[in-house]
């Protein structure tokens, strides 16, 4: 067999075999979905700014660009509102075998971040208000156990915090992918005006470009971080 017409051979087993794995990696891993009943999605921007969290984080793990919310009133009365933090991208500069993959694979080079997420990184921390006292009764937000910055990923702890909180809620950025942990210092004595982005609607067009809900989820194509009441958008 001539050189050329094997060289064909191999050309054509790879292009199936690429074609392959596309179709494979964009199979649905479930059905699409509706927005989950028993929650009714609201906008109040002044309820929003008066129980926003300030988020610390440092620069190493890039500027916050912009931070949307969300929220909902569950069927007994409860308010719930969802903040996301958006930052350009995730990327762990330390020197060492697993960032540098890291880097090579997941945030960079071949960008699965972005294939299986969605253009940049954006977070969610959840809080739950009672009404008549608008006081945080739950926070719900995701923590990085066991931080290692020389891994190759970060492995996610979600936390669910109930009792009653008071304002303002400070969070720490504590990992290069954008975890948190919540800080029991006065906030008054650590603020820093102007670090952050006002905050604003998260928006239907927002939602989309985001990628926040793939509805429903394949091989490849993963969910964003957030709350299944926040799935419906207020008018």
């Amino acid at each position: 067999m001539k050189k050329s017409s094997k060289f064909a051979i191999v050309l054509g087993i790879t292009a199936i075999l690429a074609v392959l794995i596309c179709v494979v990696a964009q199979y649905p891993t479930g059905k699409k979905e509706t927005p989950p009943s028993g929650y009714t999605p609201i906008r109040d921007d002044e309820l929003a700014v008066r129980c926003k969290p300030s988020f610390e984080c440092p620069l190493a793990f890039g500027p916050i660009l912009a931070v949307y919310y969300r929220a909902a009133k569950d069927e007994s009365g409860v308010l719930h509102i969802a903040y996301h933090p958006v930052w350009a991208r995730e990327w762990n500069d330390t020197k060492a075998w697993g960032p540098f993959l890291s880097r090579c694979l997941y945030t960079g080079g071949l960008s699965l971040q972005r294939a299986m997420y969605g253009k940049g990184d954006i977070e969610s921390v959840g809080l739950a208000i009672d009404p008549a006292r608008e006081a945080v009764i739950q926070i719900d937000y995701e923590t990085a156990a066991d931080y290692k910055p020389t891994s190759f990923g970060v492995t996610h702890l979600a936390v669910a915090k109930k009792g009653t909180f008071a304002l303002p809620l400070r969070f720490e950025v504590v990992s290069w992918n954008h975890l948190f942990s919540l800080q029991e210092e006065s906030p008054a004595a650590v603020e820093k005006p102007g670090t952050e982005p006002p905050l604003s609607y998260f928006t239907p067009e927002l939602w989309t470009q985001y990628a926040m809900w793939k509805n429903p989820e394949t091989l490849l194509r993963k969910d964003r971080a957030h709350f299944v009441w926040e799935r419906g958008a207020a008018p």
